[in-house]
């Protein structure tokens, strides 16, 4: 009996500690940390530098929300609470972006990713623990690469020039490569009193992947910066074997989808400024990143009148950049000599459009949303819920209700899921029946 409960015990203790660092893992984290999406790239031919290319992915909703009530609590002064109940200093995250050339399993122009990417505890990322970078020029592993973690689609141009000296030849001292050490010599060409290198793209494929780093920052822990990885992105190219894409049309671009305008308790120039909720779909992310990779971009534009009036102005003073959750409207531009100012009180409607600038072609322009107007069926009239920084029951930053990591929907007793018990119970079980099994087996030989 003794050896039955001793194996009971030992299952239930492995398969706890194991389900608590798996629980850990995930939830450390305010949102699920997926690997950057619809990853595009567009060699740009002579611009800067003969090997420069614009790199375009996008963040997921759940991302952009998430440090847009970051950037929300910042602006309202709740910033220390709003990082309190997440339960850390400060996060923030970063894009790494490897590359190869031709072959991506080359050992020496395949993926140049390698354990120094993942982070010296004291020195940070691309360090070893001398504080030597372990990365080349052409390595983007540490240089951020979101400029605003609010906005979907992100661009960062990368493969971008080589000087002479050690970064291009490597510090065999500091253990530090050079771009010549990650390329064959019959891949490239170098001119050094210029500075520039060369490769021939009708004749070579360069390849690239990106993944996220979010760093969570705890000044009181022994180690401050503690870092997280996604999985790697899909992975494009340029070159020879490159992705090749036809230019966007209307057909591209689907009208956006827009709901909940209401008045917020903001003014600019003494006129109130409504808000929207914007819904980025994953067509919309997928197209938005094949223009910014081009050079160009998808932009919202936005338009609105008093209600009654039968012409739409162009709305100069308003949110722009895509990105998911709400966008604002200052009305400035509705002032005319008639209608010196907008009462808050006034029946605004609204309606968008995308516009799509793509270098050397005339812009693209989808269809107009639905029009929205306040008291509509799917508006959330009055008030200025858009600005409000008290976390709502979904928002990661609230304490009071935080989804399991597993099922997304159970209390969690005891911290693990409901259905990790189930599985820890049925496992408990099989121990019992094969220990009783094998004892009674071992009984009966004994007996003959």
């Amino acid at each position: 009996m003794k050896k039955v409960l001793s194996a009971i015990l030992v299952c239930i203790l492995l398969l706890s500690c194991l389900t608590v660092f798996a629980s850990a893992a995930e939830s450390d984290l305010p949102f699920d940390l997926v690997p950057p999406a619809y990853v595009s790239a567009k060699w740009l031919e002579g611009n800067d530098s003969p090997t420069t290319t614009n790199l375009a992915f996008c963040l997921s909703n759940e991302m952009t929300t998430f440090f847009k009530n970051k950037e929300t609590a910042h602006f309202d002064g709740t910033i220390e609470q709003f990082m309190k109940n997440i339960g850390c200093d400060d996060i923030w995250m970063e894009v790494q972006i490897d590359w190869a050339v031709d072959d991506v399993n080359d050992s020496v122009s395949g993926w140049h990713y390698t354990k120094y990417w993942d982070g010296d505890d004291y020195y940070g990322l691309g360090k070893d623990s001398e504080g030597n970078s372990r990365c080349s020029e052409w390595d983007f592993v540490s240089a951020g690469g979101i400029n605003n973690a609010t906005e979907t689609v992100q661009t960062v141009q990368v493969t971008r020039g080589v000087p002479n000296g050690d970064r291009w030849n490597g510090n065999p001292e500091t253990h530090t490569p050079g771009v010549k050490d990650q390329l064959k010599p019959d891949q490239y060409t170098y001119d050094e009193e210029n500075e520039e290198l060369h490769i021939d793209y009708t004749k070579h494929t360069v390849y690239f992947r990106a993944r996220f780093v979010v760093t969570v920052r705890n000044e009181d822990a022994e180690s401050m910066d503690k870092y997280y990885f996604s999985e790697w992105s899909n992975i494009t190219s340029v070159g020879k074997d490159g992705e090749k894409s036809d230019p966007l049309t209307k057909a591209d671009v689907d009208a956006p989808v827009i709901a909940d305008l209401h008045m917020t308790d903001k003014t600019f120039n003494d006129n109130p400024v409504v808000a929207f909720t914007l819904t980025v779909p994953d067509r919309l992310m997928k197209n938005s990143t094949k223009a910014a990779a081009g050079g160009g971009g998808i932009v919202i534009e936005t338009e609105a009148r008093v209600k009654g009036d039968t012409e739409w102005t162009l709305m100069g003073n308003t949110d722009w950049i895509i990105k998911s959750g709400e966008m604002e409207c200052a009305l400035l531009h509705l002032v005319n000599d008639s209608r010196p100012t907008i009462p808050k009180d006034t029946v605004i409607e609204l309606r968008c459009r995308y516009r799509c600038d793509q270098p050397g072609l005339d812009d693209v322009y989808s269809d107009y949303s639905k029009i929205i107007s306040f008291g509509t069926n799917d508006i959330n009239q009055g008030g200025s819920q858009g600005t409000d920084a008290t976390p709502g029951p979904n928002d990661p930053s609230n304490p009071e209700k935080k989804e399991c990591w597993f099922c997304h929907f159970c209390p969690q007793p005891l911290g693990l899921c409901i259905f990790i018990w189930l599985l820890i119970i049925l496992i408990v079980i099989v121990v019992i029946v094969i220990i009783v099994v094998t004892s009674k087996k071992k009984k009966k030989d004994e007996n003959k």
